[in-house]
């Protein structure tokens, strides 16, 4: 038999070796305002930072809207009704949005309920914590994307579906709106987006989220600031998802913020 070992090896060495850099998304993503640091979020709002994600995890990240049409499929089966998948929110001033995964009727508990739809798939011992605690408690990232886009659609209901991604069970929970929660959300989003210097570090280095956190290089490593016109002193964020160049008087194209220009001075302190 011929050895195919090394065919094997280079193959996948082929698939999962490419490193891929990129600045995070162009605003302020609502499904992570839930995120326990403030700080991170502004790093990321304001493109401190270029993420770097393999191949593998790309993959991975890509699993659960691949099976986002499989779940519809398996609900409708019971008679749930399905629309407005990536229905866009625009948050404060333009600079925040969020895309659901839709919104449904005919929730066995509350058929004439409209309902948010958001759906997860999660290894098993993600799940088993879940279908243990809730959503709110185990997941409250989650929970908080819920609520913000049940606010932005003026919903009172979210039908949450995690599927286990290792025997492929099930499990749901409907949760209900909290405007207060919501509320406070909203605040937090304004925040971030008018903050001019980045907020105050909440956790130590050794804390456990902050070793695996994109921006950690920065925030606790003495890692250089990532040079574009949203970290530059010169920066004017507008209305309407804007931004401008004060040094320049004009507004800035997206292309144009990424690449800067020769008159770049860093507007982000490293002391702080």
């Amino acid at each position: 038999m011929v050895d195919l070992t090394h065919l094997t090896k280079s193959t996948l060495h082929a698939v999962d070796s490419p490193i891929h850099k990129e600045l995070p998304r162009t605003y302020l993503g609502m499904s992570g305002l839930g995120a326990s640091c403030s700080r991170y979020l502004w790093y990321t709002f304001r493109w401190c930072y270029v993420s770097e994600t393999s191949s593998r995890m790309k993959r991975l990240f890509g699993r659960g809207h691949r099976e986002e049409p499989e779940i519809v499929k398996e609900l409708e089966k019971v008679g749930l009704e399905f629309w407005g998948d990536q229905t866009e929110m625009i948050g404060f001033a333009g600079h925040a949005k969020g895309h659901c995964d839709g919104m449904c009727k005919g929730v066995l508990e509350a058929p004439k309920t409209v309902h948010l739809a958001e759906f997860k798939t999660m290894n098993d011992k993600s799940f088993k914590q879940t279908k243990k605690e809730g959503v709110k408690l185990s997941k409250p990232t989650y929970y908080a994307q819920m609520q913000r886009y049940m606010h932005g659609l003026k919903l009172t209901r979210a039908l949450f579906v995690a599927v286990n991604k290792n025997d492929d069970s099930w499990y749901i929970e409907r949760v209900e709106y909290d405007a207060t929660f919501a509320e406070a959300l909203l605040g937090k989003e304004a925040d971030i987006i008018l903050a001019e210097i980045p907020p105050t570090k909440p956790f130590h280095p050794s804390y456990y989220e902050c070793k695996f956190c994109s921006a950690r290089g920065i925030c606790h490593g003495g890692e250089e600031i990532h040079k574009t016109c949203r970290t530059c002193v010169h920066i004017d964020i507008k209305n309407e998802g804007k931004w401008g160049c004060l040094y320049h008087k004009k507004d800035l194209t997206t292309e144009e913020q990424r690449h800067g220009c020769d008159d770049y001075e860093s507007g982000v302190p490293s002391n702080v």
